[in-house]
């Protein structure tokens, strides 16, 4: 879990800009016309979590970000503006944004956020391997600004507006379960403002049922006796029907299960707090029966060994300790630390 920030005050003016085009480019967004980054001001707080997640608080002047992220890693992307007002344009025309607007959309959708004053605004990317596979309803291949007047928007906001200001004093320990939280937020936000489930009629109504069902898998990954029959009992449909609702949204019930319990396991591998447990216990933990078939899955599906994914982890942590600023060059030195 890759943690660093970056200020433009340890920066000489002459390089100001260069450099936060490079933090920008590092961040993956995409960097606007040089001319609309005054870069007068600018600081970023990152960390990363177990699957991959990306949280990115930052506070800079006004500028502008167009285009679109070249990251096929990526599944989907939101942005919570916690202050500072400007404009979304895209299809759809413009539309304004400011405090509490939450901005949702996928990373090859080109995009324009056109800050018109300081601002600080808090950015999650999700990559592919976190929602891939919860995301029975994908996310729209748009852009839009929601705004969170009431409801579980508001309850989005301001969970997205309390991890900007605790940003800077997460422990390791925390991101897993912030990262699953906010997962599931999105998903719960894809689901009720776009999307099948939201279009009503026959598709609309199995698109929220399979939902509902995917929702009790969630609570039964641990048990090894997961099954249809188990789930189709529980919500009182026959596992015919269950298996219907799977396949007409081009899942299959095992498929989507074990991929749930690899990701779980995934994240476990490198998480501070189930560090004593070993792969064995990992991997019994989410249901898996079998030590070695778990050992297979986990490399066809992520190209690495279990045991190779979580020395991969102990050793980025030792890479990303890059140290402090020094000498007159940003370029020499990176202004990029690593948090404690």
């Amino acid at each position: 879990m890759a943690s660093w920030s970056f200020s433009l005050d340890e920066i000489e003016a002459g390089e100001r800009q260069s450099a936060w085009i490079d933090v920008l480019s590092r961040l993956r967004l995409p960097v606007a016309d040089p001319g609309s980054m005054r870069a007068a001001a600018g600081a970023v707080t990152v960390a990363t979590a177990p699957l991959g997640t990306e949280f990115a608080l930052m506070s800079a002047s006004a500028q502008t970000f167009s285009g679109r992220s070249v990251d096929l890693r990526s599944s989907a992307w939101i942005v919570a503006i916690i202050a500072g007002e400007g404009v979304l344009a895209g299809a759809g025309g413009e539309t304004p944004v400011a405090r509490g607007s939450l901005i949702v959309g996928a990373p090859e959708i080109d995009t324009t956020l056109r800050m018109e004053s300081d601002f600080r605004l808090l950015f999650v990317r999700f990559p592919q391997v976190a929602v891939s596979s919860r995301l029975v309803t994908p996310v729209e291949r748009t852009v839009r600004a929601v705004w969170p007047d009431a409801g579980f928007n508001a309850l989005f906001f301001g969970f997205l507006d309390t991890l900007a200001e605790q940003i800077g004093a997460l422990g390791e320990d925390h991101l897993p379960a912030i990262e699953q939280s906010t997962i599931e937020l999105l998903i719960t936000l894809v689901a009720s403002s776009g999307g099948m489930a939201a279009r009503g009629g026959a598709a609309g109504a199995r698109a929220s049922h399979l939902r509902r069902l995917c929702q009790r898998i969630e609570a039964r990954l641990s048990d090894p006796e997961l099954s249809p029959v188990v789930i189709a009992a529980e919500d009182g449909i026959t596992p015919r029907y269950l298996q219907k609702l799977f396949t007409a949204a081009g899942l299959r019930f095992s498929s989507y299960v074990r991929e749930r319990r690899l990701e779980r396991c995934y994240a476990d591998l490198v998480s501070p707090i189930h560090a004593q447990l070993s792969i064995s216990e990992i991997c019994y933990r989410w249901g898996f029966g079998d030590a070695p078939h778990f050992s297979r899955a986990f490399r066809a599906r992520y190209g690495i060994t279990p045991s190779q994914h979580r020395g991969k982890v102990a050793d980025a942590e030792l890479s990303s300790n890059i140290g402090p600023c020094s000498g007159s060059s940003w370029r020499d030195a990176p202004c990029i630390r690593r948090r404690v």
